[in-house]
């Protein structure tokens, strides 16, 4: 799916340019005094008919543009993937070599996926005050516009939860810049995320029959408030999955069991086809002159190559392999050296992105059904998560059905982490799942001098600006 939408970083210059006709017009005496159309104010934002559609794809735009970053690190510290620049070698060095401890330079290339996060909460905000603000939007349009926003706010936290994990984050925007939010620990973090869903979805659910703004084809079926909030659900389950693995334990797996029965996941025991398993939320991606292209995607950036292990782990099946690998994985014609000679040679790429226009998930209908196995495993109905395994394998990796998933809850979760592997390959999700389940060392490690991080570590510059040092810096 594609469709032409206008970054982030040009919004206020079009919002400034719907206003100046009006502002041109209303000239008086003080025509002398020139204004700042580059700075418009959450007065001129909240009075302009097109201010809050701006301001919402702003959102959607932010959020996709953050995308590549994010399943690339995560990809390069779960051993999903490589990332080799012929002429610099710090996407391999930093990543898997590190410093002294051995650990990951604050400094360096593998501290990102932070203030990026923080802009898009702070772009939540400042929609929020736009609606508050608004003369043009009625009470119902309000609660849907910030149930919308809030999502948003909710899933960035997530994500930097996900990459700082036990060192914790702040999960606040202050309105002084000067003093910024203190740091909270995982636990807290967690319940700041799902609370914040919570509350989102009780907004949507108040929020009328339709947004007061488009959303683009990457939401078609949850592009008004109630459709939507299955997008939200599925957040929650997957928050909430995240949290019972780290403590909370039956509570929060049981309330994620809850959440997906208001999504899109396919009934339990039902048949499923691939088209099935792929409906979901989705970034866009486009060519247009100021649209992004798919960056992941080995057509636009070929740099981005699939770790050895995929194939060598993919379970056989009659005539080949895992369908799951073969469909997005492809071997190349030579091998291709690590720069620098820090690493291995790749000799495959993905083919999970086929263009640069191939949109990139935010949640799918196949990593709904493996957050339904995993918190059925955790509660004892393995099942029902039996169910859920098999409907994907036999239809995703075109593998025979398992009889059993296994006698002990730790040999359930390796059959769920499997399927939940090649399924979701290059989106982001193996890293965190390992570590959360302690199988961080069950990574391989390509070079003697390699680590796996546990960890991103707090920005220097982040530990610099703040008199009182979080755990971390």
């Amino acid at each position: 799916m594609t469709t032409s939408h206008t970054p982030m970083k040009r919004m206020f210059s079009r919002l400034a340019a719907a206003t100046l006709v009006a502002l041109t017009a209303a000239c008086n005496a003080d025509q002398l005094n020139i204004r700042d159309f580059n700075r418009p104010t959450i007065d001129g934002v909240a009075k302009d008919p097109n201010g809050i559609q701006i301001l919402a794809t702003g959102i959607t735009d932010t959020e996709r543009d953050q995308w590549f970053g994010m399943i690339s690190d995560f990809g390069i510290f779960g051993r999903e993937s490589y990332r080799y620049f012929a002429t610099d070698a710090r996407s391999v060095s930093n990543y898997l070599i590190g410093i002294a401890g051995p650990k990951l330079d604050p400094g360096g290339f593998a501290s990102g996926n932070w203030g990026g996060r923080f802009q898009q909460m702070r772009n939540v905000v400042k929609f929020n005050d736009a609606v508050n603000a608004s003369t043009l939007l009625s009470a119902t349009d309000k609660r849907a516009a910030k149930g919308f926003a809030n999502t948003f706010y909710a899933l960035n936290v997530l994500y930097l939860i996900i990459s700082r994990d036990t060192l914790g984050t702040p999960v606040e925007i202050t309105t002084d810049v000067t003093k910024p939010a203190p740091f909270v620990t995982r636990d807290s973090a967690y319940k700041f995320v799902i609370g914040t869903l919570d509350a989102a979805a009780q907004d949507l659910q108040a929020g009328g029959s339709a947004f007061p703004f488009a959303l683009h084809s990457g939401y078609t079926g949850f592009n008004t408030p109630a459709t939507f909030l299955r997008f939200n659900r599925a957040l929650a389950a997957r928050a909430n999955n995240y949290r019972g693995s780290l403590g909370c334990g039956a509570p929060c797996y049981n309330a994620a069991l809850t959440a997906l029965q208001g999504t899109w996941v396919p009934a339990l025991g039902s048949t499923v086809t691939q088209a099935n398993l792929d409906v979901g939320v989705y970034h866009i991606f486009g060519t247009a002159a100021g649209d992004t292209p798919n960056t992941a995607s080995f057509s636009q950036d070929a740099q981005n190559y699939a770790h050895a292990s995929a194939v060598t782990d993919a379970q056989p099946r009659t005539g080949g392999v895992d369908r799951r690998v073969e469909r997005k994985v492809v071997a190349l014609a030579a091998a291709v050296p690590s720069p620098g000679g820090f690493g291995i040679a790749a000799t495959h790429r993905f083919d999970v992105y086929p263009t640069n226009t191939t949109s990139g998930p935010l949640v799918r209908a196949e990593e709904l059904m493996m957050l339904r196995a995993e918190a059925n495993i955790m509660t004892g109905n393995a099942a029902a998560a039996l169910q859920d395994v098999n409907a994907v394998r036999t239809v995703s990796g075109g593998l025979a059905a398992l009889g059993s998933l296994g006698a002990t809850q730790a040999a359930q979760l390796d059959a769920m982490l499997y399927e939940k592997r090649m399924s979701l390959l290059f989106e982001g999700h193996r890293w965190h799942d390992l570590r959360r389940y302690n199988r961080l060392g069950t990574l391989p490690l390509d070079r003697t001098n390699h680590f796996v991080a546990k960890v991103m570590p707090i920005p220097q510059a982040e530990c610099d600006g703040r008199s009182t040092k979080p755990n971390g810096c």
